[in-house]
Formats: structure tokens, C-alpha cells, sequence
């Protein structure tokens, strides 16, 4: 897995923002710039797709016309980056001279909410409808994508009847990890699915856009350090478990070198921009 950006909806530094950690962060550099949060399990698929995805894909070398899924947790704007979509449906933005048009599909996976914003673009945009299969998935419903299997968990992130949003476990067949990104603490029908899945995964990633404050709609480290029980206790996570929090954020007041000395003694480890993790 490569994480392509790490951090919360308004990066680090943000934008517009003069506190002192996104101060310190543009001085630090490296590591401590986190653009908005994306992920590439191999080449043909990302989960969620980032506003900054054309600087990733320019900083990494990116083929993403070999694109062939996205899973998205949400429909913030942050997560799913609608004039990204409308640019691969235009003829004229993506042009593919070794594939029939017909091999020009991009498979869309995500909830109602998801759904519906999606449509809103091709509603309103010229693009060609053809190069696109939305699946509107289901909480605890399992679902490939690309050779992956998706085990849809429910996400503490927006209030249901706004969106009911997800996180994933994703298993190759031979390993699994759990993607809990833009979330609050996970409520407990989520252990109760993952233990009957017999799931044991390999690396947790985590979000922690609080840190050391309390959790809201995204966990605080308390919170990761709560849900790292929880796994062990059901059996899907053991010693051998590696933990990683992404999704960062300012209101942590953490550059990346802070993140990693104050979680070092609770042996997490931090995602950055760029990073790769051999699963």
C-alpha cells in the first residue's frame, strides 16, 4: 500500500492558516507536508481520491490510466474529488489510443451518498457515461475490486441520516488490513462482523486527526490506543500486528518528527506522504 497523502481536509500546513504547528511544518518540511488523504493498493486501485491528486500523481510518477477501481469511504470533497472523475469521463481529457473505448471503464465503489454526487457530475458535465460502473455498496456486504475483497464497516464520521459512511477491511487472500480513515471511535457491530469474518490483519491503519485531544468525528490516539484491544481481543489483530495513524491533522499541533517521538513508546508508527508499506 502507498499513501499518497496523510493528512486531514485542510492538509498541513492548511491553507489559509498561521498556527504554530503549520508554521513549524512549512520550516521542517519533508514528512511534516501532508497533502489530503488518498491511497494506491498496487496500480489499478485507490481508495478515495484526493483534490491533490494531480500534484501525486506528478510527485510519484503515477500511471493512473492504469487506473481501474476507487473505493470511497465518503463523500466529503476531500475524499472524493468529483472535477478528478468528470476529467477521466471527458474524451478529450483522458485519451487512451492503445484501448478500444469500450476498455475505458472506471469501476466506482461506494454509498448512496457517494452515489448521488456522482451523478450530480455527470449530470451537469459533458462526459461519456459509458467509462464509468458505479456499485452503491452496503454496510457489512462484501465486495471485490481489482483481486481485493472489501468488507464494509460502518464509519463514525457523519450523522447517519446525513451519510452513512465506511471504512474498510481488505484482505488479498492471503493477508488483511483494516483501513479506518475519517472516523470516530468504531462502534461495537463492528467488532461483532469482524470477528465472525475470521480476518486477522496485518497492519491497521488508523485515523487520529485529534491526537492528543478527544475524538469527534475522527479518533483521537486514545481512541487508537482503544481500538487496538478491541482487534486483539477478537482475535483480529495479534502481536504481530503493526499500527500506523493517518489522517492528520493541525488540531494534533504535531510535525511529523513530534508525532513520532510522542508515539514511539506506544509502538505506532506515523504515516507521511509517499509512503509504502510492504503488507
Amino acid at each position: 500500500m502507498k499513501y499518497l497523502g496523510t493528512g486531514a481536509a485542510e492538509g498541513i500546513p492548511a491553507l489559509f492558516c498561521e498556527c504554530s504547528v503549520c508554521i513549524r511544518s512549512m520550516e521542517e518540511g519533508g514528512k511534516s507536508l501532508r497533502m489530503r488523504s488518498c491511497s494506491m493498493l498496487g496500480e489499478e486501485l485507490m481508495i478515495d481520491l484526493s483534490p491533490d491528486i494531480y500534484a501525486q500523481k506528478l510527485r510519484y510518477c503515477l500511471r493512473l490510466d492504469k487506473l481501474k477501481s476507487i473505493v470511497f469511504t465518503h463523500s466529503h470533497p476531500d475524499h472524493e474529488d468529483l472535477y478528478a472523475l468528470q476529467l477521466w469521463g471527458e474524451a478529450s481529457c483522458a485519451l487512451h489510443p492503445q484501448k478500444p473505448e469500450g476498455d475505458v471503464v472506471l469501476d466506482l465503489y461506494g454509498e448512496r451518498r457517494v452515489r448521488e454526487r456522482f451523478e450530480q457530475v455527470l449530470g451537469e458535465a459533458n462526459v461519456l457515461p459509458q467509462r464509468f460502473r458505479f456499485h452503491e455498496v452496503k454496510h457489512f456486504e462484501p465486495f471485490c475490486a481489482s483481486g481485493y475483497t472489501f468488507y464494509p464497516l460502518r464509519a463514525n464520521h457523519r450523522p447517519k441520516e446525513v451519510e452513512d459512511c465506511m471504512v474498510y477491511a481488505i484482505s488479498d487472500g492471503k493477508t488483511a488490513i483494516l483501513y479506518a480513515n475519517d472516523t470516530g471511535e468504531l462502534a461495537a457491530e463492528n467488532d461483532l462482523y469482524l470477528s465472525h469474518t475470521g480476518l486477522r490483519f496485518s497492519l491497521v491503519s488508523m485515523d487520529c486527526a485529534r491526537g492528543p485531544l478527544p475524538g469527534d468525528g475522527h479518533m483521537s490516539f486514545a481512541q487508537c490506543l482503544a481500538l487496538r484491544k478491541r482487534l486483539e481481543r477478537i482475535g483480529a489483530a495479534d502481536e504481530h500486528t503493526r499500527y500506523i495513524v493517518n489522517h492528520l491533522s493541525h488540531m494534533a499541533q504535531m510535525t511529523h518528527r513530534e508525532w513520532q517521538e510522542y508515539a514511539a513508546p506506544y509502538n505506532i508508527d506515523i504515516a507521511w506522504d509517499g509512503r509504502e508499506i510492504e503488507c
